[in-house]
């Protein structure tokens, strides 16, 4: 759910509508594109940085880095009236750089977290009902974004992004207080981790001698 809510998929979706309203884009689709080509590349980095970094701390850092780059977007939009173009150029940048920190951070660790988090008894289970709650968050944002931004709607335009980006912070507060950090542990370390500490304590947790014989 959180993952949605990034808003993330309003631009992958009604970019280059969106793009086309501002009038100093010339070419909407290119930079719909050039958006789309920011998100291919700079997602294998996190390869490397959820191994790195845990999953965590690049969840809690992610969502503040997305924040921070969708209300500076929203910004640079509101008060960029006469739609000038270093001021669309620059909403367009932090727009980019939102699309990285979340390929670098929410995209894939979520998927991530949904794989290890849950019980081995029930994991299947909890994964489906993890996907399909993403796929409902995913339509339910889909079909309300027209509204939201349409001149005979909401037509928040470039406000929108304030809305995410106040989603952004909710996810970092969910992060925060309900993610535990399991990087480097097995899926039986993992079920033991979570009973014996709690999501800011999670990251001190190491496999100990009491598990190692209970294992044996």
């Amino acid at each position: 759910m959180f993952q949605q809510w990034t808003g993330v998929n309003f631009i992958f979706y009604y970019g280059t509508v969106f793009f086309g309203n501002l009038k100093s884009i010339k070419n909407p689709f290119v930079t719909q594109i050039i958006c789309n080509l920011v998100n291919c590349i700079v997602t294998p980095i996190a390869f490397y940085t959820i191994e790195k970094f845990g999953r965590r701390a690049l969840l809690i850092w992610g969502a503040i880095g997305m924040v921070v780059c969708q209300f500076i977007a929203a910004s640079v939009g509101v008060t960029n009236k006469d739609e000038a173009a270093p001021s669309t150029s620059a909403e367009v940048a932090f727009l980019c750089v939102f699309i990285t920190f979340f390929a670098t951070t929410w995209g894939p660790a979520a998927w991530v977290v949904v794989g290890e988090i849950f019980p081995l008894p029930i994991r299947s289970r909890g994964v489906g009902l993890s996907t399909a709650s993403n796929w409902l968050w995913n339509t339910i944002i889909a079909v309300i974004n027209p509204y939201l931004v349409g001149v005979h709607y909401a037509n928040l335009g470039s406000k929108i992004f304030y809305v995410f980006g106040s989603l952004c912070a909710c996810s970092a507060v969910f992060a925060y207080f309900c993610v535990y950090e399991l990087k480097g542990l097995s899926l039986e370390q993992i079920d033991r981790c979570i009973e014996e500490s709690t999501p800011r304590t999670s990251a001190a947790w190491r496999p100990h001698s009491t598990f190692a014989a209970d294992m044996g």
